[in-house]
């Protein structure tokens, strides 16, 4: 079984193997880049945001990645986590259910039902919306947070 690490960064996602990384040109930035202020962003324009992951998912990495266990260290995917209600914590796994759960709360909120507790950052936003779709476009089951580098 391989094991994959997941970085979202401003304007790429890897996943990066021990000898090889494979990414696509979208990250937290660029998911919404029409996205000027500190807002939720419009309901199209979340819909076209997933629209453009989906397309460089699918450019990127064609193949599904079921066997492999995928890890993060980025500071916006433990607080995904925290807010999906688990222990941010090294070794907790983050499943594709809770990011599914948060995300329809997003959805619900660009649609015009209550944003409490959803931060309004782009990097939380795009993070999230490149997080799922990555989840469910490659089969990943979950994703286990793991500590910074140091």
């Amino acid at each position: 079984m391989s094991h994959l690490h997941l970085h979202i960064a401003a304007e790429h996602t890897s996943l990066a193997a021990q000898q090889q990384r494979t990414s696509m040109p979208v990250g937290w930035q660029t998911a919404l880049a029409s996205r000027k202020q500190p807002a939720l962003p419009t309901a199209a324009a979340l819909e076209l945001a997933i629209m453009q992951v989906e397309d460089a998912i699918s450019a990127n990495w064609p193949q599904r990645l079921m066997l492999a266990t995928v890890s993060s260290s980025d500071p916006a995917i433990y607080q995904i986590a925290t807010l999906s209600g688990l222990a941010a914590e090294h070794g907790s796994q983050l499943g594709r259910h809770s990011v599914e759960g948060l995300f329809s709360r997003l959805a619900n909120a660009v649609e015009g039902g209550s944003a409490a507790g959803l931060p309004d950052g782009a990097e939380f936003i795009g993070s999230l919306l490149i997080l799922r779709e990555l989840l469910h476009h490659l089969d990943i089951a979950a994703i286990t947070l793991v500590s910074p580098a140091t």
